[in-house]
C-alpha cells in the first residue's frame, strides 16, 4: 500500500485540473514559494494509524492528508467551483472531508489559500505480521 501522500497525489494527478499548475509533497520548492503566477497544491500527511479494533487487534488503518491550495494572484477561474471539484474527487475515491478551512490571504504575497483535511479508512484483508 502506498503512503497517504502518494495516494492523494496520484488521485489529484489522475484528473487534469486546468486551474492547478503543480502539486507538491512535503514542501514547496524555494524557487516556487514566491511565484504568485501559479496555483499550486501542497499535500502532507497528518494521520496514519491503526483503527477498527476487534479481539485486541486492528483490522484497518486510517490515513489523512492536509491539502493546502495556494491560488495564483490573478486567478482567472472560479475558486469555489475548483474547490468543490477537488473535494468531490476525494469523496468519490472514498475519502472523507474532515475539515475545509476558510480562505486566508497571505499578508506578503496577497495570495489566497485554502486548506482541506481528508481522511480515509483502509480495511486490511489479512492480519499484520
Amino acid at each position: 500500500m502506498e503512503l497517504p501522500v502518494v495516494q492523494a497525489i496520484n488521485l489529484v494527478e489522475s484528473v487534469n485540473f486546468d486551474w492547478l499548475d503543480e502539486v507538491f509533497q512535503g514542501s514547496i520548492p524555494t524557487k516556487i514559494q514566491d511565484d504568485d503566477t501559479k496555483t499550486v497544491a501542497l499535500i502532507t500527511e497528518y494521520l496514519s494509524e491503526p483503527t477498527s479494533f476487534g479481539n485486541s487487534r486492528f483490522k484497518g488503518w486510517q490515513i489523512g492528508v492536509e491539502m493546502q491550495i495556494f491560488y495564483k494572484k490573478k486567478a482567472d477561474f472560479n475558486l469555489l467551483e475548483a474547490e468543490i471539484n477537488m473535494a468531490t474527487l476525494f469523496e468519490k475515491d472514498g475519502w472523507l472531508i474532515e475539515q475545509s478551512k476558510n480562505h486566508i490571504k497571505d499578508p506578503d504575497t496577497k495570495q489566497l489559500s485554502k486548506v482541506f483535511y481528508f481522511t480515509k479508512k483502509l480495511r486490511l484483508e489479512k492480519e499484520a505480521a
